[in-house]
């Protein structure tokens, strides 16, 4: 056996003894809720340059206790199903059993006082027109809501209060909240 051949055999058997780069893999970040603890209330559309509105989405926390978003993601797929948007809540956010809470296409560093949760930095495409939006923790889904049209002014809001997941699903109780800037962090109208 040649000198290469020996070093090849002895590095071979020098691997082979020491153990390996073994650890747990990281834990998953994700928030403690089930299906229909958290539930999409509201979308604020197209941005207003008029007043710097930036688009958003509002969640109802429908649980018992506190949650942290951190790790929740939000999928906003395109209605004709061509792709989406994913998002994830990379910071912790805590909202409180019976509130609400605002995500929107904002920089998270200089938030607008409306929001309380920035993912423009995820959010790769402008905002759409119409989209299926879908929470998930772990791969679960948590709540799942549609639009077809966001107005102008205002925003597209669930009219039921309490909010619930069922509820939303309906698109009967769902509309146009003339409020210039919607409701955003506070209980929508009743739907007429």
């Amino acid at each position: 056996m040649g000198y290469d051949s020996a070093v090849r055999v002895g590095l071979f058997l020098l691997m082979a003894l020491l153990p390996g780069c073994v650890r747990d893999p990281a834990p998953a970040l994700c928030p403690d809720v089930v299906k229909g603890e958290l539930v999409i209330t509201e979308f604020r559309g197209k941005p207003s340059p008029d007043d710097g509105t930036k688009p958003w989405v509002e969640l109802y926390n429908a649980s018992p206790g506190t949650v942290d978003l951190y790790g929740l993601r939000v999928r906003f797929r395109k209605a004709t199903g061509a792709g989406e948007n994913a998002i994830i809540v990379r910071r912790s956010v805590e909202v409180g059993a019976g509130e609400y809470v605002v995500l929107g296409l904002s920089v998270d560093e200089n938030l607008p006082p409306y929001l309380d949760y920035g993912f423009a930095s995820d959010y790769r495409e402008s905002w759409l027109a119409s989209s299926t939006v879908q929470l998930e923790a772990c791969g679960v889904e948590i709540d799942r809501a549609a639009y077809t049209s966001l107005p102008n002014s205002g925003s597209y809001a669930l009219g039921v209060n309490p909010p619930d997941a069922e509820a939303n699903d309906n698109a009967a109780a769902w509309c146009n909240d003339l409020a210039p800037n919607g409701s955003p962090r506070a209980a929508n109208r009743a739907c007429p």
